[in-house]
């Protein structure tokens, strides 16, 4: 699992969670927008756990990203099973591919599947 930290200041909260949590966090160009990819301090170069980013949709709090293996099939599964999508799949450059949903209750969650590069 995955997590993004939407703000509205990603290098303040990025020294913020680098220095409560000794976690390495370090800024990458991602097309149209710059993030800042989250690993633990002995994690190595491709072993990231999340990232942060400047909101741009008001969008607060953690969003949870779970692991799949076949996007495309899960999606599928989650809205045969009552989820709504908010966000559809969307590639991430040289990183995979993401969709954000609501479960059937409104919590919001994504779905990842990686490129092979993570």
């Amino acid at each position: 699992m995955h997590f993004e930290i939407p703000t509205s200041e990603p290098e303040k909260i990025a020294r913020f969670y680098e220095q409560l949590f000794s976690w390495k966090i370090a800024k990458v160009p991602m097309g149209p927008m710059d993030y800042w990819l989250i690993s633990h301090k002995d994690a190595g170069e491709n072993e990231t756990m999340g990232g942060l980013y400047k909101k741009t949709m008001g969008e607060t709090g953690f969003l949870n990203h779970f692991s799949v293996v076949n996007i495309d099939q899960s999606l599928a599964k989650a809205t045969n099973l009552g989820a709504k999508v908010a966000k559809g799949k969307e590639e991430i450059p040289n990183i995979g591919w993401f969709a954000i949903l609501q479960d059937p209750d409104g919590n919001t969650f994504a779905l990842f599947q990686a490129s092979g590069r993570m």
